[in-house]
Parts: C-alpha cells; sequence; structure tokens
C-alpha cells in the first residue's frame, strides 16, 4: 500500500509537469517547432512569460517543473493533521496567502480566492467574493473550475478507509476557494475514484467494475449529509441568499451530471471511440468547461481507465492531448493510475521530478496518517530568527543568503535573475529558493531601479 501513495504522488506530480509544457501549445506543429518531436512524453526546459506584457518578465521553466496544481497539493498536505483531518484555518489563512508569493501556472479563480481569504472578515468557510475579469464580474458562486479537485488528492489517501471523512473533508477544503457544484462534485468524485483502485488489485481491476461501483447509488454517494452542520449552514444560508436556484438543487444537477458522464465513459470503452472523440464528448475541448472540475476529472478516470495496465500511455495521452487542460487532467490520470499499482511503476526518464525526494516524504507522512501512526509533528516555522524574513521589497538578496519563509521555514537562495520591464525604470528580481524541508519556490517582485540601485545589474 505504501508504493500506491507514493506512485499516485509522483505521477500526479509528474503528468502536471509534463501537461504545464503542452497546456498553452496551440497545434502539434508548434510542439514540433520547439522541441523537434510531436509528442510530449520526457521533461524539458521551456520558457514563458507571465506579468503582463509591460511588467512581466520570461519564466526560464527547469525541465520536471510542476505548476499550481502540485504547489497547492502540498499545501493541503501539509495541513493534514494526525487524525487525518484538515486544518482548515491552517491552510486558508498561511499556506494559501503564502503561496501566491511563489505560484506557477495558476488561473485567475484560484489567486483570486486567495487573495479574498486574506480579508479579516473572511474565513475558510465564509469566503465569498466576486472579481472582475475585462469587462465582467465574476462571482465566488459560479467558480466551477479544477482548483479545488487538483489539490485534495492527500485528503483521499489519508483517508481512504473512511469515505464519509473525505467527502466532508473534501467538500470543506473546496469551498475555502470554489463555490459552484462543479468544483465541489468534481472534487469529491475524484477522492471517490482514488478509494476504489487503492483497494483494488491491479489483476481484478476492470473498468465496468470501476464505473459501476462509483455511479451505483450515486446520490448516496455524493449525499452531503453533514451540510446541516454548524460550521457549514451560514456558508449554505450565504450561497442560497439572492439565488435563483438554491445550491441543494444545483449540486443535485451536478451529480446527475456526473452520472451522466460515467456512462458516456463506459460507452466511448465499449464502442473503442478515439481519445480525442471522447475527450470532446467530457467538454475537455470546449471553451466553456475544459477546465471545469467535472469534466477534468472525468477525462482522468477515461484515461486511468482506458490505459490502466499501460501507466506511462495514460499520462502521455493526456499531456498531448493539445487544446484541453492538459496538466490537470494528466495529474487526475496520474493520482488514478499510481493508486493501483503496488510495484514501482515510475519510469528512470521522469525520476527527475522537481522535489521528488520531498514528494515521496509526503507520500510516506499520508500513509502513515491513514494507518493513524504519524506522531505529531514540528510546524516549520521558525520565529524569533536573526535571518531575514523573504519580504521582497527591495533588492537585497545574495547567492546563498538564508532566510525564513513561514510555512516552508528555513531556506538558501540557489538562483538570482534581474529581468528590465518594458516600462521604463523598472525591473523584476527572481528569486530560486530551496527550502530545508525538501520543496524548491521561485519568488519574484516588480522593483524600481533606481531606487535599488540596480542600474550596475543591466
Amino acid at each position: 500500500m505504501k508504493n500506491r501513495f507514493k506512485n499516485s504522488i509522483l505521477l500526479s506530480a509528474i503528468g502536471d509537469a509534463l501537461g504545464w509544457i503542452t497546456e498553452f501549445e496551440k497545434s502539434v506543429d508548434s510542439i514540433e517547432n520547439k522541441y523537434d518531436k510531436s509528442t510530449i512524453d520526457s521533461f524539458y526546459s521551456w520558457e514563458k512569460y507571465v506579468g503582463g506584457r509591460f511588467n512581466g518578465y520570461l519564466d526560464k521553466i527547469k525541465a520536471g517543473s510542476y505548476s499550481d496544481d502540485t504547489q497547492l497539493l502540498l499545501s493541503v498536505a501539509r495541513s493534514i493533521k494526525p487524525d487525518g483531518s484538515l486544518d482548515n484555518y491552517y491552510f486558508s489563512k498561511i499556506e494559501l496567502p503564502a503561496w501566491l508569493l511563489y505560484a506557477r501556472g495558476a488561473g485567475r479563480t484560484i489567486k483570486n480566492a486567495a487573495r479574498k481569504i486574506e480579508r479579516k472578515s473572511a474565513q475558510w468557510n465564509s469566503n465569498f467574493f466576486t472579481y472582475k475579469a475585462g469587462k465582467t464580474t465574476l462571482d465566488y458562486k459560479d467558480s466551477g473550475a479544477n482548483g479545488a479537485a487538483m489539490r485534495i488528492l492527500p485528503i483521499a489517501l489519508a483517508n481512504h478507509k473512511k469515505e464519509e471523512k473525505i467527502k466532508e473533508q473534501i467538500f470543506a477544503n473546496s469551498i475555502v476557494t470554489h463555490g459552484h457544484p462543479r468544483a465541489i462534485a468534481g472534487a469529491i468524485l475524484y477522492g471517490i475514484a482514488i478509494t476504489y483502485l487503492l483497494k483494488t488489485e491491479l489483476k481484478n481491476f476492470k473498468h465496468e467494475d470501476f464505473l459501476s461501483e462509483i455511479g451505483k447509488n450515486i446520490e448516496r454517494k455524493f449525499e452531503l449529509s453533514f451540510l446541516y452542520k454548524n460550521e457549514y449552514l451560514s456558508w449554505l444560508h450565504e450561497w442560497n441568499k439572492n439565488s435563483i436556484c438554491k445550491f441543494e438543487e444545483v449540486y443535485e444537477t451536478t451529480v446527475n451530471e456526473i452520472l451522466n458522464y460515467l456512462r458516456e465513459i463506459y460507452r466511448v470503452l465499449k464502442d473503442s471511440i478515439d481519445t480525442k472523440l471522447a475527450l470532446q464528448s467530457f467538454g475537455c475541448y470546449s471553451p466553456a468547461t475544459k477546465g471545469s472540475g467535472v469534466s477534468t476529472v472525468v477525462a482522468g478516470i477515461y484515461l486511468a481507465c482506458k490505459f490502466y495496465d499501460k501507466p506511462e500511455t495514460a499520462i502521455i495521452s493526456a499531456v498531448n492531448s493539445i487544446g484541453t487542460d492538459t496538466d490537470s487532467i494528466a495529474a487526475f490520470t496520474g493520482g488514478l493510475i499510481g493508486a493501483l499499482y503496488s510495484e514501482n511503476i515510475i519510469p528512470e526518464k521522469w525520476a527527475p521530478i522537481q522535489d521528488a525526494a520531498y514528494l515521496e516524504k509526503m507520500a510516506k507522512k499520508l500513509y502513515l496518517i491513514s494507518c493513524r501512526e504519524l506522531k505529531t509533528e514540528k510546524p516549520h516555522f521558525i520565529a524569533n530568527n536573526k535571518l531575514k524574513v523573504i519580504e521582497i521589497e527591495s533588492d537585497e538578496y545574495n547567492f546563498k543568503d538564508e532566510f525564513i519563509f513561514n510555512p516552508l521555514g528555513k531556506g538558501v537562495v540557489k538562483n538570482i535573475d534581474r529581468q528590465k520591464t518594458l516600462t521604463s525604470g523598472k525591473y523584476n528580481l527572481i528569486l530560486d529558493v530551496e527550502f530545508d524541508i525538501g520543496q524548491t519556490c521561485r519568488f519574484s517582485k516588480l522593483l524600481d531601479i533606481e531606487k535599488n540601485d540596480a542600474a550596475k545589474y543591466f
């Protein structure tokens, strides 16, 4: 069982890293022009411009680097207590706001949610907000993307013997950032699928049984029996206030949508439908649903079913489904298929995934929690220390400088990059930091050249 945890966590991160390369590619031709091959099946160093046209910088991404999917997965893993429950205050008020300072590849919904949770009035179960996207105002209650599902794998692993607890813990974590049932039910679907695979022997796996088990009595499996507990009642009341449809009604509709998708998976597998056509039928190519918490998890389940005996092929198929949310679908596929294998299935070419040792360490922690054998951990917080705190307000950092960054603890600067912007007199300071716990992060800050005496660098 311990190896299943490791395979699941590592393959999720690997899928994320590979899929991040292809996430914004327009065609196979563009991949061939950049990498001299039509299929991405290995890690590459690549570049992406981030931060906007006038104040942005060129993000030089090392081979094997993962994105926000894995960053937030690790944040959730650190938030799980020895009894398997989630410290929602810690995640929402410490991990999530801190993540904004080193986030990579993140979508606007999750970033806005992380900013909004910093408000004193906002709590993990009351982070209702709106934000502007161009001329459109978007609402927390309409946030149905996969930003919740992509981080909940640790919850499912740590509590895989207690499905009701998984459901409640996933719900609680999801509503910190996402309010639409597609985000919440999609995350729960992923958790349910993981629990089934963990208790199934590879030799006995049949996709027909897998899909039937999830779909059987689906209303009961997705029932939110805890919804009327005190910690959720105020959230439910706020959600339903001034809403045309109640949350319960929209949630029920979403569960029926999931059931229809499960039937569709069964159909496309039975009829040997082409992978691209199958993903189209799940809404993975449609701009309105390509990042949906339901559609992307369904896609991961489909690929895990289709290629359950070919783990590499499953992930590579997700990675190269150009036009879909490749990194999240590949991460879901990897997490699912990894949970089915007891032997080591990580190919040597994928071993250099970023922070591999730390990912394995977190998988071991989750396994011990699932066995209720984890002793209380010491926090990584460092107080009353003479070291600097990483709050980049000026250009005062040097190679090998040590500092603290809660909640990750002590870190050391491993690389410094400075890039001028199109805006006159401005530049980006970019720091690569390695933390003692085993995670590496990149921080950046837009600074003034004159105020920081930085003209010597350009």
